[in-house]
């Protein structure tokens, strides 16, 4: 397989995502995505995480580490984690393919 992974852990720092009774979204993107990240590392797959810790990134700072990671070839997956806070039942899972451009 060579396919290579960046793990965006979403929201950090000053950006706490969705809170809710004390839980904020920063910290569970940030235990799944070291989760991910150490799974991967564990199974030999090439992976980069764009934050192993709870600090603030900017936009372009995040786009930046996911480009410096592997470059912009066609066979990077970026695994973006998000906790929806919205109403409803069930899981909610959004597959996009993007090209990412610093």
């Amino acid at each position: 397989m060579d396919y290579r992974i960046v793990v965006d852990a979403g929201h950090g720092g000053d950006d706490p995502g969705a809170v809710s009774g004390g839980l904020r979204e920063k910290d569970f993107t940030l235990e799944a995505a070291n989760y991910m990240y150490n799974r991967f590392k564990e199974l030999g797959v090439p992976v980069a995480i764009t934050r192993d810790s709870d600090v603030t990134l900017s936009r372009q700072q995040r786009l930046n580490t996911m480009n410096n990671s592997f470059g912009t070839d066609p066979k990077v997956i970026i695994l973006s984690n998000h906790i929806n806070s919205g109403g409803g039942e069930g899981q909610s899972v959004t597959n996009k393919c993007i090209t990412i451009k610093a």
